[in-house]
């Protein structure tokens, strides 16, 4: 497979819920990175790729502790040492509904440019 990436990955120390569209089933996760187009999870539990979930993501910008709940679609699912990896695209994050996840990855990439 080779896909290329439209938008750069960035690490992030974060937590996950995952909550499953047409089931009572939430999961909590460990995230790997997160981009504009989606998120890499470390999940205990695999996901079926296709499946419709919501992403409640918490993660630190500026020193305070923020929540965004992003739609998403899971696009790859792999076991990896006790745990799963799972790629979920986002189907709907925009700056009106998710503001602070907008502005961490407008910064993120923008510190990366500067590297560069």
């Amino acid at each position: 497979m080779n896909e290329r990436r439209q938008h750069e990955r960035f690490s992030i120390t974060s937590l996950a819920d995952l909550e499953v569209h047409g089931t009572d089933e939430r999961i909590e996760a460990y995230v790997m990175n997160v981009s504009r187009n989606g998120v890499g999870l470390y999940s205990p539990r695999p996901l079926e790729v296709g499946q419709e979930i919501n992403v409640h993501l918490t993660f630190n910008h500026h020193g305070e502790l923020h929540t965004e709940s992003v739609g998403g679609t899971v696009i790859r699912c792999n076991p990896h040492v006790g745990v799963h990896l799972i790629g979920v695209r986002f189907t709907g994050l925009n700056e009106g509904e998710h503001g602070e996840l907008v502005n961490f990855i407008n910064e993120r990439e923008r510190q990366l440019a500067v590297q560069q």
